[in-house]
């Protein structure tokens, strides 16, 4: 198993509004659920407001901005890719806790895990060849994966999955193990990506810790908890193996004020934060688990470096 520290997403509000705005002025949109996420950042932070939409609206335009800013300079690479990313800024519920499936208005978010990943990777340096049925140009490979990557001239393909609870996380592998032997082709490997963010805290609670590193490994912790046990599912030797994400918003009371109460004891600070974490599971059967290492490494990096 590899892990790695949790990535801590700190900014202040100023620049989580105007990285959302220009997410927003990148694909024309003015009006959906990214739109209202500007308005419900800058009401909490300049009105004071604090409805549920209002506290966990921070965390959710993370994922939105995270989007633009892994595509912004390199979705031309990828015709027609443009018009899913916007769909996916526009339609959903404002928060994941109002996620219906049975009514598919869980799609938007599902579709945003395939595109936050295949952003990773390009950053990373890895060759994506195909996002979502999207073939790269100049590129003549198979579309039928979430993700293929080409790897050393042979194709990895990925299919994601962002199974809503902790009990449906079996049957989602299985869905994934099931889509990649239909794509199987000689020589070619596959990767279950799971996003675990609907199910990793309970619904409309925060993450809340006096330090950020307790958050962080709070964070970790429970990914491993979450996905490891599953992982022990026999997966068939050319599954490389799992890798597995989360973001949850965070509350961290670290640091002093300067306000006083009345006791004469000075009040902590609450900071907002948003957290993820990646987490790799090589499949030990794999004729080439090195490949996940690599991919999960090159991953890492990427992350820590932006």
């Amino acid at each position: 198993m590899n892990t790695d520290k949790p990535h801590l997403k700190k900014s202040q509000y100023t620049d989580c509004l105007r990285s959302l705005q220009m997410a927003c002025e990148w694909l024309s949109i003015y009006r959906g659920r990214s739109a209202q996420y500007i308005k419900l950042v800058r009401e909490f932070y300049e009105k004071d407001e604090r409805s549920r939409e209002h506290i966990l609206a921070y965390s959710e335009c993370c994922e939105i901005i995270d989007i633009y800013e892994l595509w912004e300079a390199c979705i031309k690479n990828f015709l027609g890719l443009e018009r899913k990313i916007k769909t996916v800024f526009r339609k959903g519920p404002i928060l994941r806790e109002d996620e219906n499936p049975d009514a598919s208005t869980n799609r938007s978010r599902n579709d945003a895990f395939v595109y936050l990943l295949a952003g990773k990777l390009i950053r990373a340096g890895l060759k994506v060849v195909a996002v979502d049925g999207i073939v790269a140009q100049g590129i003549n490979c198979h579309k039928d994966a979430d993700i293929t990557l080409d790897w050393s001239g042979s194709a990895i393909d990925i299919q994601c999955k962002r199974p809503q609870s902790q009990t449906a996380l079996i049957e989602r592998v299985k869905e994934a193990d099931q889509q990649l032997s239909r794509t199987n082709r000689e020589g070619q490997k596959g990767i279950i990506a799971i996003d675990c963010s609907p199910f990793i805290r309970p619904p409309e609670h925060l993450i809340e810790k006096d330090l950020a590193d307790d958050a962080e490994k709070f964070l970790a912790s429970s990914l491993g908890k979450a996905i490891i046990p599953t992982a022990k599912i026999p997966l068939r030797a050319d599954i490389l193996g799992f890798l597995a994400f989360a973001r949850a918003p965070a509350m961290i009371r670290e640091g002093f004020s300067s306000i006083v109460s009345p006791r004469g004891n000075p009040f902590k600070y609450i900071r907002r934060d948003c957290i993820s974490t990646w987490l790799a599971i090589p499949n030990y059967r794999a004729s080439n688990s090195n490949a996940l290492r690599f991919v999960f490494q090159q991953l890492r990096t990427a992350i820590h470096a932006h």
